[in-house]
């Protein structure tokens, strides 16, 4: 990665200062001018880059990745001899103004180019779509000997994201933007908020989203980032002060000592086996440079490596992590297998497999290699890097180290079908996790166990708690949560809803409905109706209690005495039952053969409503604890044997004690 937001410019700014001052309006208050700046889009073309407070030595408020849409509100210029811009840009969720330096902004260029401008006509003629065709028209007055070749790839652009979304087939760096990341399940637990590393914790799944602005060839139609999509053949325009020029400020900028004794330049090399292969010495350097980095420190290049001294290999080729060996150890057992025992060596022989596995099989620019949707034989799967970025890094590279772009490039840009009429867009809006780590009422348990994927919970509270109070933990710490805190109750249900806000706004709302019993009234009257009431030794809330399992129909109707009104117990199904009485049967009461009042009946314990209490019911408990199944009401009220307003394993141990004859279950 190269150096954040301080490095070099080792490109033109051509005519930067003058596009911006042409921006500028002149306001003449008085004697005294003032310069309004009309604010311009640009865009983030290297990175991450610093956002500061303040022009060149300004705290950092903010980093932003390459690609970020900004703002242009303003420039100065700096004490280190630089312009710097005023940029307004999305960061981690929120919106940050302040300086950048100019270069590393690419500002929108302004204007369209008329629809039936002649050249325009010409590129919709060899079959680029419209989407395409203001950009590449740009470009083409600009730089008049530029060839656009459109490649038609006849592939869905749906189906391609999709293949190439597939997990651990395209990675990005863990450090970048969370948006950047796969949420897939293979690639990412919720639950804890990490991403699984691959080929290394350093290296995580790319999400769809940031994959399509990758791939879409409209996001980088400029005059850097476009030699992406440069051939790869041989050209003669392409020589050693070129290749010099992309290798500056690396290690390999000038000679070096090879194992022969001899001394020899690191941009003739790669010429030498540019032109031995036909294919662009530029591009050969340019891999190499995001190989080995700017400072060349990879123990597969050293020569030194213990049991592979003198083997270098400085493509990485082959070099992966394996379950019996190191991405360096693999990599330098190819060196050796191929008798890479010189630099010089390596270069021609890295070179050649380049060569030879992609551009000779049409995959002859460096979006091709990456993302292989031109060579059929293995389409989504023979692709030279897994990093998502690496087209566009070595591109933009490329680009900024012509020093001349007046020459004959020839850009061949894939086309799709059915691709969205605008560009993919890139939105790095941060952490989307809004999953809770935990979800607690104080004092009761929730039914069912809390799980962060699960959002609905219940519990019973007895007529007498007024309150609870609810604690509520996000799993990343980037989230926000609303809703936890102390509520007050009604008898009967109450519903509390708690909400996670990640950091990228998605919400997601967790519900707790919290069921206070109704005041009991036990051994005494109730009025069912007017001048009719029912009498009955049993507790009445929200449920009729008291009644002990195996009891018969005829024997409770024997404890009610129905005052003007006749009294029946029905079952679940609603016909009279005649039989043992079960959680979810009800008693009824009727005034002159109409119904009036029921209450549904509870045997604590009975959790299948069957009048007994059993292993059926321990196995309905056990599934209801573990969150394989959910009961409900009354049934949900037998299993809450405990009366502390929860299912837990303290119910469990109750119910077995009852079963087992140590201890009966209070009714």
């Amino acid at each position: 990665m190269r150096n954040i937001g301080e490095k070099k410019t080792r490109y033109r700014r051509a005519a930067s200062c003058f596009v911006v001052f042409c921006l500028m309006t002149v306001l003449f208050c008085g004697s005294t001018a003032v310069y309004a700046y009309t604010p311009v889009p640009g865009t983030i073309n290297d990175g991450p880059v610093r956002v500061r407070s303040a022009p060149v030595n300004g705290t950092q408020i903010g980093l932003l990745y390459r690609g970020t849409a900004v703002t242009v509100m303003d420039e100065v210029s700096g004490s280190d001899g630089h312009v710097w811009y005023q940029i307004q840009a999305p960061c981690n969720g929120t919106t940050v103004t302040g300086y950048t330096r100019s270069d590393f902004v690419t500002l929108q260029a302004a204007g369209s180019v008329p629809a039936d401008d002649p050249y325009v006509a010409e590129l919709k003629a060899a079959g680029f779509p419209d989407s395409y065709c203001d950009a590449l028209a740009k470009l083409h007055a600009k730089y008049p000997d530029w060839q656009f070749v459109p490649v038609q790839t006849g592939l869905d652009w749906n189906t391609v994201i999709a293949q190439e979304s597939v997990v651990g087939r395209n990675l990005i760096q863990s450090t970048a933007n969370d948006a950047r990341k796969s949420t897939e399940s293979t690639a990412y637990d919720w639950s804890s908020n990490r991403w699984y590393g691959f080929d290394g914790n350093g290296w995580v799944s790319a999400s769809g989203e940031y994959i399509a602005y990758c791939m879409d060839p409209r996001n980088f139609l400029n005059e850097n980032d476009i030699f992406q999509f440069e051939t790869l053949e041989y050209a003669p325009y392409q020589n050693a002060a070129g290749v010099a020029n992309i290798l500056a400020d690396t290690f390999m900028a000038g000679d070096y000592l090879d194992t022969n004794g001899q001394t020899y330049s690191y941009a003739d090399t790669f010429v030498s086996a540019g032109q031995s292969l036909a294919v662009s010495p530029y591009h050969l350097a340019s891999r190499c440079k995001q190989e080995q980095g700017a400072k060349g420190t990879s123990p597969l290049i050293s020569g030194r490596y213990a049991g592979y001294e003198g083997y270098y290999n400085y493509f990485n080729v082959g070099a992966y992590t394996t379950a019996n060996a190191s991405s360096t150890v693999n990599g330098l057992n190819y060196a050796r297998s191929q008798g890479w025992n010189s630099i010089a060596g390596s270069i021609a022989g890295g070179s050649t497999v380049i060569a030879n596995n992609y551009v000779k099989k049409g995959q002859n620019t460096i979006y091709f290699e990456k993302f292989n949707v031109v060579y059929q034989g293995q389409l989504y799967a023979h692709q030279y890097m897994t990093n998502v970025q690496g087209a566009m890094s070595e591109g933009s590279s490329m680009g900024k180290a012509y020093t001349d772009k007046g020459q004959a490039f020839v850009f061949r840009i894939p086309v799709y079908q059915n691709m969205p009429a605008s560009a993919a867009a890139l939105h790095d809006t941060g952490n989307p996790n809004n999953w809770l780590s935990s979800l607690a009422v104080n004092g009761y348990s929730l039914t069912p166990v809390f799980h962060g994927a699960t959002t609905s919970y219940s519990l019973v509270v007895g007529a007498d708690v007024g309150t609870v109070h609810v604690d509520a933990v996000p799993v990343a710490a980037t989230s926000q949560v609303s809703g936890s805190g102390d509520y007050l109750l009604q008898y009967g249900n109450n519903v509390i809803q708690v909400t996670c806000v990640a950091q990228n706004g998605a919400a997601r709302t967790y519900t707790v409905t919290v069921a206070r019993q109704q005041p009991a009234v036990g051994g005494g009257t109730i009025a069912v109706a007017d001048g009719a009431s029912v009498t009955m030794p049993y507790a009445v809330g929200n449920y009729v209690t008291g009644i002990g399992p195996g009891s018969s129909a005829a024997a409770v109707l024997a404890n009610i005495a129905g005052n003007g009104c006749t009294v029946k117990i029905l079952d679940s199904s609603g016909a009279e039952q005649t039989g043992t009485v079960g959680t979810g049967n009800q008693v009824a009461v009727y005034v002159n053969g109409a119904p009036v009042r029921q209450f549904e009946i509870v045997v604590y314990g009975d959790i299948n409503g069957d009048g007994k209490i059993s292993n059926v019911d321990l196995v309905l408990m056990q599934k209801q604890i573990l969150g394989i199944t959910s009961q409900t009401g009354a049934f949900l009220e037998a299993a809450n044997v405990s009366r502390d307003g929860g299912v837990s394993n303290k119910d469990l141990v109750i119910l077995q004690k009852h079963i087992l004859g140590i201890a009966d279950i209070a009714q």
